[in-house]
């Protein structure tokens, strides 16, 4: 799409958050029907950031596979699917759950540092030039 770059910028963090919340809602929601319909979410909005790259194909591939028939195939795998496993009772947080959650959010946060400091420092301004001669480059 030919967006001026601050709604191109703004549409990209709103997808990036909404793909954050999606996926927070597709683990942390108890129940198995809210948690698909929040994959369906997250979903979407990647098929969005496909369209925003320019790729309308693989949107719509995205929308007709995973939205159309894997999301539903889910919902319909839940909906078939004892209530008597779900319990009221259910501890959410766990051992696991909180060293999963320890070790993601420093990878995340080691991540957001090393982008910053590759964007600040502008090491990519940089042109790759290959090593080895070819027909091509004279």
């Amino acid at each position: 799409m030919d967006l001026p770059g601050p709604i191109h910028d703004f549409l990209l963090v709103f997808l990036g958050s909404g793909l954050l919340v999606g996926g927070l809602g597709v683990v942390l929601l108890p129940n198995p029907i809210f948690s698909a319909f929040s994959l369906g979410f997250v979903l979407v909005c990647i098929s969005l950031l496909y369209i925003l790259a320019n790729s309308h194909f693989v949107a719509a591939a995205q929308l007709l596979i995973y939205v159309g028939a894997i999301n539903v195939l889910i919902i319909f795998a839940v909906m078939f699917m004892n209530d008597s496993e779900y319990s009221i009772d259910f501890n959410l947080w766990t051992v696991g759950n909180g060293i999963t959650s320890v070790v993601c959010t420093t990878i995340f946060f080691i991540n957001f540092y090393y982008s910053r400091y590759v964007m600040v420092r502008g090491y990519l301004d940089y042109k790759i030039k290959p090593d080895f001669r070819t027909r091509f480059n004279k």
